[in-house]
């Protein structure tokens, strides 16, 4: 069986949350057939950003009927007979399957935990590849995946990513990974993520492989600079990234009546400029709300600006100043900020006593500005592990630009194989045997 014109570059996007990774493949030119996300609040913004009829950056125009267009739990999705018959009638009709499950068991910041079970949806993604059979899989990660867990004397000494590269070889797929700095694709942050793809019935191994996936990313960086008129080489900045979102008016703010925002003033950065979209001056962006703080922490934040270099603030300093984070950057203009988290309360602006905005994160993680964010800005206590607010969309998300770079480069290996003259069978149920045409892996 032949894969179909409208198949040729579909995806499904698993553990999307509020969308960077389906953004960033829509960019590539990748065709959305659906996205799983558990929590109501990232799935209303990437609805509304990706899917709804006048989404900015409608993406999924082949969602299907049988799945609700609603906030999914993956792990109930596959108890359900119904679903996963359904999933299996997807069987050589999608290109790609996509995700990047969640992370807290694999980063190198938290506990390392080899037992933690949010390891373990990784494998339920793989169950969804084994029902779907789709050419590719690629699963996104931090940079702990690919390290081997040894804390636990006794224990596995091996990494999620070589289980997960195991695993797929059980399932007919030759896997590889590397690890991608999102800095080198035009993000402003120095983010260091795991890629781990899979090709089903590839005709070459995985170390050639390997050569491809390096040589096709290290091609997609510059298709992505250029795309969006970025210096071929070049950090983009903090300072390039969020310059023209400080110093304008202070307005209340549009969605936060007892808050602050500011409007923007003019861009004077190629990346400001591809952020925004043609967002005029004087208007206020979405999601850029101050915090109220109290008047120790600003204090805190003005001698920070006052007395520190920029960077990572010393546990000295934080220690003589009565502060119980043990974490603080005060962000440096002149270079391309350290990782961002769910907190923004990490960040302190350059030229103001403030913590950054969820706006400010989501330009330093490269998503555009007329990418809105839904549901609360922060959340405390107990919820924060049920709720995910929109720091926590920003935070957890794939860098959209980054996301971009890994789409083409995919689109890249299919089409080298392809150029080959190589049939590359998709496994099905029925073993049978699909050649990737020449004509539907052109760009």
């Amino acid at each position: 069986m032949k894969q179909s014109n409208s198949s040729s570059f579909s995806c499904i996007d698993l553990f999307a949350g509020c969308g960077g990774l389906s953004l960033g493949l829509h960019e590539a030119g990748w065709d959305g057939v659906f996205a799983v996300e558990r929590d109501p609040m990232a799935f209303e913004t990437l609805s509304k950003n990706l899917l709804h009829e006048k989404a900015p950056y409608r993406a999924y125009h082949a969602w299907p009927e049988w799945l609700p267009k609603k906030n999914h739990d993956i792990v109930e999705l596959l108890k359900d007979p119904n679903i996963r018959e359904k999933l299996s009638g997807l069987q050589g009709q999608v290109a790609l399957m996509a995700g990047g499950p969640p992370c807290q068991g694999f980063s190198v910041g938290g506990k390392r935990d080899g037992a933690d079970e949010r390891n373990t949806l990784v494998f339920q993604m793989l169950d969804m590849v084994n029902l779907v059979r789709p050419r590719v899989v690629l699963i996104e990660n931090v940079e702990g995946i690919a390290r081997k867990f040894v804390a636990r004397p006794g224990g596995d000494k091996t990494s999620v990513a070589d289980a997960v590269i195991e695993r797929l070889a059980e399932l007919g797929y030759t896997g590889t990974f590397q690890v991608l700095d999102a800095s080198v694709f035009g993000v402003p942050q120095a983010r260091k993520r795991v890629a781990i793809i899979g090709v089903a019935n590839c005709p070459v191994d995985s170390h050639e492989l390997k050569g491809m996936f390096v040589k096709a990313t290290a091609n997609a960086a510059k298709k992505v600079r250029t795309h969006w008129g970025l210096h071929p080489t070049i950090d983009v900045t903090a300072e390039d990234a969020i310059h023209d979102l400080h110093g304008g008016n202070r307005v209340i703010c549009p969605d936060s009546e007892k808050f602050e925002s500011a409007t923007y003033v003019s861009a004077g950065s190629a990346y400001a400029n591809a952020m925004r979209r043609g967002t005029l001056e004087g208007s206020v962006p979405d999601s850029h709300r101050f915090s109220k703080h109290g008047t120790r922490i600003e204090m805190l934040y003005k001698l920070a600006h006052e007395t520190q270099p920029p960077g990572r603030l010393s546990k000295q300093f934080l220690l003589a100043n009565d502060t119980k984070k043990d974490k603080k950057v005060l962000i440096d203009t002149s270079k391309v900020v350290s990782t961002i988290t769910t907190h923004p309360d990490e960040f302190i602006h350059y030229a103001e006593p403030r913590n950054i905005t969820v706006r400010e994160m989501a330009r330093l993680q490269s998503f555009p500005d007329d990418f809105h964010f839904y549901g609360r800005y922060t959340i405390n206590g107990p919820r924060r592990k049920l709720d995910v607010a929109r720091c926590s969309q920003v935070g957890n998300a794939v860098p959209p630009l980054l996301a971009e770079g890994i789409g083409l480069a995919v689109r890249e290996i299919l089409s080298s194989l392809e150029s080959k003259r190589i049939k590359m069978p998709t496994p099905t149920s029925g073993d049978v045997e699909a050649t990737v045409e020449t004509a539907l892996l052109a760009d």
